[in-house]
């Protein structure tokens, strides 16, 4: 695994630990990140609070205000947040000691892909938005998970308190997505991929061929997970995260 040490040095000459940014995914809060966190030991962790932004401006402007001048962060983003945590590492490479992705692709959003987010802003408009409906669920929770208060529960939860309009403002914010793995090959800094291996959203052959892609980065597979492995796996996270962060 590529790691960091937990310190950088800074042009004084003084050693200073290294901040973790955690970034949630569409439709999440801190919740998703609590049975991670509860298992880190790790110096100043600040989360990114994505629910709170209408645009990717947004998302980039928040993540910036966590980060202070002449300092470098770890940074450690699930599925949107990932995508907008190696946005932001690639614009400030120079504040950046780690990347992890968590079942977030670098390849951006295919044809279609924009084509089924138009029919769901279409819906969302419409006011169809059933985040209690089994269907919901099953897409991104494992099977063995579905029926998990501390796993589907928590994603039913998330999708009734923040609603449709926080949906649909991050579907546009994201659309469209463009592909940031040519960026992210030239980066120096180390890029952890998180794959679920059983990940309905974000297919684990994608992140394995990214990971292939990218001569930094390393990747890491998590088994009897879908989508939501930060709450079907959190000890397996934990451990990675900390090896990465720690």
């Amino acid at each position: 695994m590529i790691t960091c040490t937990s310190q950088y040095q800074t042009q004084s000459g003084a050693f200073v630990s290294k901040p973790t940014l955690f970034l949630p995914g569409t439709l999440c809060d801190e919740r998703v990140w609590l049975p991670v966190w509860r298992q880190l030991s790790i110096y100043q962790r600040r989360y990114v609070p994505l629910q709170w932004a209408s645009s990717k401006e947004d998302m980039l402007a928040l993540t910036s205000d966590r980060v202070l001048d002449n300092e470098k962060v770890h940074l450690v983003g699930f599925s949107m947040g990932g995508y907008m945590a190696a946005t932001w590492a690639t614009q400030n490479q120079t504040k950046v000691a780690s990347l992890t992705m968590i079942g977030a692709s670098p390849y951006g959003l295919t044809a279609e892909e924009e084509k089924r987010r138009g029919q769901l802003v279409t819906m969302l408009k419409k006011g169809s938005f059933q985040p209690d409906k089994a269907a919901y669920v099953s897409r991104f929770v494992h099977p063995s998970h579905q029926n998990t208060p501390d796993v589907a529960g928590v994603v039913r939860e998330m999708g009734k308190d923040l609603g449709a309009a926080t949906l649909l403002a991050h579907t546009n914010a994201t659309t469209p997505r463009p592909a940031i793995i040519d960026k992210l090959k030239t980066c120096t800094f180390p890029v952890n991929i998180i794959a679920a291996e059983d990940d309905e959203l974000v297919p684990f052959s994608s992140l394995q061929q990214a990971a292939d892609e990218i001569p930094s980065s390393h990747l890491i597979t998590v088994k009897g997970a879908g989508h939501m492995c930060l709450l079907e796996q959190p000890d397996t996270l934990a451990q990675s995260i900390q090896a990465i962060c720690g």
